[in-house]
């Protein structure tokens, strides 16, 4: 670090009148350091061609099954609330895009449902909040109003 100063000499006392500081590394530009990671030995084609027990067709059967199943929830579930949160738990387990028709009809059914409850019912919070994040994350254009049935 360098100081230089600039000093003035008025009337017998010493002024300074300027003072720049040099910092040693400031106007070298620094090269960020390399963590020098080795590429991964696991190819995607690798993993794809590992032998498994769930390739069966007794698996692929089980599957259907248990997709029919959640489907069958959709249909069962009268209740918005019930709606709501099998929507959302079937977002948070990640089978979202295997259920999305389904999902797009009931969410279809509270916004209608929505629309024709215009006589100002007080709802619960924890409902409120769910069907206002879910129907932000599934594109509906939700405004941020305090009132339950002023979001659409």
């Amino acid at each position: 670090m360098e100081c230089s100063r600039q000093v003035q000499v008025v009337d017998g006392e010493q002024q300074v009148v300027s003072c720049h500081l040099k910092l040693a590394g400031f106007d070298e530009i620094q090269q960020r350091r390399s963590a020098n990671y080795k590429p991964n030995i696991w190819q995607y084609d690798f993993l794809q061609s590992l032998p498994t027990i769930y390739n069966g067709v007794e698996y692929k059967l089980r599957a259907e099954n248990l997709k029919e199943n959640v489907k069958d929830m959709f249909v069962e579930a009268k209740d918005q609330l019930a709606k709501l949160e099998l929507i959302d738990i079937i977002r948070k387990l990640g089978l979202g895009d295997l259920f999305a028709e389904e999902t797009h009809k009931a969410l279809q059914t509270v916004v209608s449902s929505m629309k024709n409850n215009k006589n100002g019912e007080e709802e619960e919070l924890y409902m409120t909040a769910l069907r206002f994040k879910l129907l932000r994350l599934h594109g509906y254009d939700v405004s941020q109003g305090m009132k339950s049935n002023h979001y659409l």
